[in-house]
């Protein structure tokens, strides 16, 4: 069966790019195009996705906030979130939140490939240690 990745950016053309990067690595895309509209399908069980990747900055429901709800409502739901802004602190924010990862844009396809396998897989090897800060300017690049 294969991986549904739900994938949430309000950016259309980062949301199709990602997408068919997915679908071309065996993923099933599951895109939103607002934190609300992902909750909302989410939250109604219109889908559960395997893992999901959220972009940080968002007009509304932004990425840290959504983030937040899928771990209090299904924590054992991985996320890992992306950002094209290399703050330290927000990056920080998303960790400490419970994010498996994150990723600066523009996203290294072949990296976040490995995160979301590793993610659904339970391993953590791709993660820094638990309150280790990331290095905004090369977090999630190999």
């Amino acid at each position: 069966m294969k991986v549904q990745v739900g994938v949430v950016d309000d950016d259309a053309e980062n949301c199709r790019a990602l997408s068919e990067l997915l679908a071309a690595e065996d993923f099933v895309p599951l895109s939103f195009e607002s934190g609300e509209a992902a909750w909302a399908a989410m939250a109604s069980g219109q889908i559960r996705p395997d893992v999901v990747v959220i972009d940080m900055r968002m007009p509304g429901l932004d990425g840290v906030a959504l983030l937040q709800r899928i771990k209090a409502h299904f924590p054992a739901i991985p996320v890992l979130l992306v950002s094209a802004f290399p703050d330290e602190r927000l990056w920080s924010e998303g960790l400490r939140a419970g994010a498996a990862d994150v990723f600066p844009k523009p996203i290294h396809g072949a990296s976040l490939v490995r995160a979301l396998r590793d993610a659904v897989s339970g391993s953590r090897a791709h993660a820094l240690p638990i309150g280790e800060t990331p290095d905004p300017h090369t977090a999630g690049i190999t």
